[in-house]
């Protein structure tokens, strides 16, 4: 994917956008990639999900043949980056890096992970389709291995999203809450329940995340969101982009995270994450 840096200054943020984001805990931003790049990052999604690599990585142990087994059902693995080209180009792409910088107030964004997502719709006959709801959950609270809660995610849309095919909703302003400790529910489908756990005491105010292909959306890793499935024929693709500010540091009392088993023995309390499966993604370089 070719990607000039130049293209920066035509999505330079206003006063107007940080305000949306600021008040609601997200914002839909910019159409970033055109229909030939949105393309191009579909067949990459879908070819990372089903084990192809453009590079070997000792640490991606992904099973090969994600998206044939049988039956359809809801796929999403993370770092493709490390395995992939065209993701590697995309996680330090410099409008949503310059963006996700100016969302979080700091001048140089490191990446946490990227996430490639696949949600099945309803298919053809004999495809057995499994429950792909998301549940209402903070991001925050899965990355307590780092000491702070500012992050932001950049959504990509490989498709026009909205409701039916699985799009997210936003609970406008749940970044003003504050850290839920108990909100790293990502994989509890149960969305009523979870509502009814989360909102109460609480101004719980939805809006749903409606997007052009190729368009980007970033959210606060404070706002709650979710979504449910996908009742269409077509499945639901895209990249979630996670960021963090450069400078933060690694946290020993936070929750255990994933990664935290690539960062072997030497990773101490207070440490500068500096590590390669980090990287800084902007400025770039």
């Amino acid at each position: 994917m070719n990607i000039e840096p130049e293209a920066v200054a035509e999505f330079e943020l206003d006063a107007e956008a940080l305000d949306v984001y600021d008040r609601k805990g997200f914002w839909l931003g910019p159409t970033v990639f055109d229909e030939s790049e949105v393309r191009e990052l579909r067949e990459a999604v879908i070819g990372t999900l089903n084990g192809q690599k453009d590079f070997d990585c000792m640490h991606w142990g992904l099973p090969p043949g994600r998206l044939d087994r049988g039956k359809i059902e809801y796929s999403k693995v993370g770092n493709a980056w490390w395995v992939n080209a065209v993701i590697r180009d995309t996680i330090k792409h410099p409008v949503i890096a310059s963006i996700a910088s100016k969302l979080m107030r700091t001048d140089g964004v490191r990446l946490i992970h990227d996430q490639t997502i696949y949600k099945p719709g309803l298919g053809s006959a004999g495809e057995t389709i499994v429950d792909s709801n998301i549940g209402w959950h903070q991001d925050a609270p899965h990355w307590t291995v780092f000491d702070t809660t500012v992050f932001t995610t950049a959504w990509i849309s490989l498709q026009d999203t909205d409701e039916d095919n699985g799009g997210m909703r936003f609970v406008v302003g749940s970044h003003r809450w504050g850290m839920i400790e108990d909100a790293h529910t990502y994989g509890n489908k149960d969305l009523e329940s979870l509502k009814q756990h989360f909102a109460t005491g609480r101004d719980w105010v939805e809006e749903p995340c409606v997007l052009k292909s190729g368009q980007v959306s970033f959210h606060s890793g404070l706002t709650f969101h979710g979504s449910g499935p996908n009742v269409t024929n077509e499945p639901r693709l895209c990249i979630a982009l996670n960021f963090m500010p450069d400078g933060t540091r690694y946290n020993k009392h936070g929750m255990y995270h994933q990664l935290g088993k690539i960062m072997g023995p030497y990773v101490r309390h207070g440490d500068l994450v500096g590590d390669p499966h980090f990287p800084l993604v902007w400025p770039n370089k």
